[in-house]
């Protein structure tokens, strides 16, 4: 579980993110939306630790994730936007040494399962870099579901992937959410259409936090896309 206590980032005077406070629970996938510039990947960064929060508390199942980071870091698996992978390693050997920092003793047990989970089992033995942009994405999901993470959060996962990729990638979500949380922040809107849950933010504010099929009923026609339009317009109106 992820608690978000009154977060706020502030970069040079500019507010990135404006008093942010949620819940996120086991068994869910929570899609993470908004406009460009809204605040969903500096919030990612704050949840994973890579940033301190200008203000507020972030608990990770209990666990601080400033004041006891470790053990906080335990829960998570992510997966950010831009590529983390080593080019000139081979895949098998990258995601051993994944496995390595996280002390999974029976790696190869480890890596064939993720392996098999992101359809990666074929390209095992082949460099990195010579992977297609689609490929390299799911081998970094393998990894950051080595340790089988209770939460796993990622930013834009399905980009560069052909159609039955993404087709995999979201009903990989939702089986992986029924024992864990899955979060994820897209642009694309078929891929929030798989989430239990649409957290919603604007300007660094959050404007939305409700159930899919409350999200839906934004829009007459139950249109994720008409429902985004009609609360970033509301939005606009506002400023």
């Amino acid at each position: 579980m992820i608690k978000i206590q009154n977060i706020s980032q502030i970069f040079d005077k500019k507010v990135a993110l404006n008093d942010i406070s949620l819940d996120l629970k086991t068994g869910e996938v929570v899609a993470l939306i908004g406009e460009n510039g809204a605040g969903k990947s500096t919030l990612m960064r704050i949840i994973c630790g890579y940033l301190k929060a200008t203000s507020g508390m972030v608990t990770i199942f209990n666990h601080d994730i400033e004041t006891d980071r470790i053990s906080a870091l335990k829960y998570i698996g992510y997966v950010p936007e831009i590529s983390s992978l080593y080019g000139d390693m081979l895949v098998f050997d990258f995601l051993k040494w994944i496995a390595g920092l996280w002390n999974i003793h029976d790696f190869n047990s480890a890596i064939l399962q993720a392996a098999k989970q992101m359809q990666i089992v074929d390209v095992l033995s082949d460099k990195i870099e010579t992977l297609s942009k689609g490929y390299k994405k799911r081998v970094e999901i393998a990894s950051a579901i080595l340790h089988a993470p209770k939460i796993l959060i990622l930013d834009e996962p399905t980009d560069g992937l052909d159609p039955n990729q993404k087709l995999h990638i979201r009903d990989f979500m939702k089986t992986y959410a029924k024992e864990n949380l899955v979060l994820v922040s897209t642009h694309v809107l078929e891929d929030a259409s798989v989430a239990n849950r649409v957290v919603m933010l604007a300007h660094g504010k959050l404007i939305c936090n409700m159930p899919m099929k409350n999200f839906k009923k934004i829009s007459q026609s139950g249109s994720l896309s008409e429902a985004f339009s009609i609360l970033t317009s509301t939005e606009k109106d506002k400023k």
